[in-house]
């Protein structure tokens, strides 16, 4: 259940889009605001899961009914918190999937140590998670993109006279030839020069 709502700063909270999680010295879960609950949800979590109380340290990727991350949870995920936490590091920024539902949901966690003024040890922890899953899958697609994008080095033979490319010794057009190099598409038009000198008859229409 959500906590009162006591000031305007504290409605905000729950206002926002990016999940919020306060971890208390102890590892245990103080506070989590409604956005993590329903990203939480959507990447599998039961409804009824109890977050506040919860020691965020003990809990296993199974709480998200998949196991994809066990290995980065157990290794590094946990392990850098508990560093944020303890003040052995301020801040831990990380990106991470989470398959469930046949669906993959990118996360952006950011976790950051609360201290106090003229305090050294930290008092507590707040986590923020961000769904980046729209903007994960556009880098994805990017960088697909770029793996078929050819960089041409050196120097390709190609006949002077048909503009025909020799690859393997095979001579093949030179459209046949960019299109297997780059992902593009050609459409035929025909330039001023050549419609000068096939129709020349109609070539009067290019001065007006």
């Amino acid at each position: 259940m959500r906590q009162s709502l006591s000031t305007p700063w504290s409605c905000a909270i729950h206002f926002l889009k990016t999940g919020l999680m306060i971890i208390r010295p102890d590892g245990t879960i103080d506070q989590v605001n409604d956005s993590w609950r329903q990203m939480a949800l959507k990447i599998g979590a039961s409804p009824h899961f109890e977050w506040t109380g919860t020691s965020f340290f003990e809990m296993t990727p199974q709480i998200f009914g998949k196991s994809s991350v066990s290995d980065f949870w157990i290794t590094i995920y946990t392990t850098s918190l508990k560093n944020v936490l303890t003040g052995k590091n301020s801040n831990y920024t990380v990106e991470y999937s989470v398959d469930s539902s046949r669906n993959t949901t990118w996360i952006l966690c950011e976790a950051h140590s609360l201290t106090l003024e003229n305090d050294v040890a930290p008092h507590g922890m707040i986590v923020s998670f961000s769904d980046i899953t729209r903007y994960k899958q556009k880098e994805l697609n990017l960088e697909q993109a770029l793996s078929h994008t050819c960089s041409f080095h050196g120097h390709v033979p190609i006949c002077a006279v048909c503009k025909d490319i020799r690859t393997a010794e095979v001579w093949e057009p030179v459209e046949s030839y960019l299109k297997k190099q780059i992902p593009i598409e050609f459409t035929h038009d025909i330039c001023p020069g050549c419609i000068r000198k096939l129709y020349p008859k109609y070539s009067s229409f290019l001065d007006k």
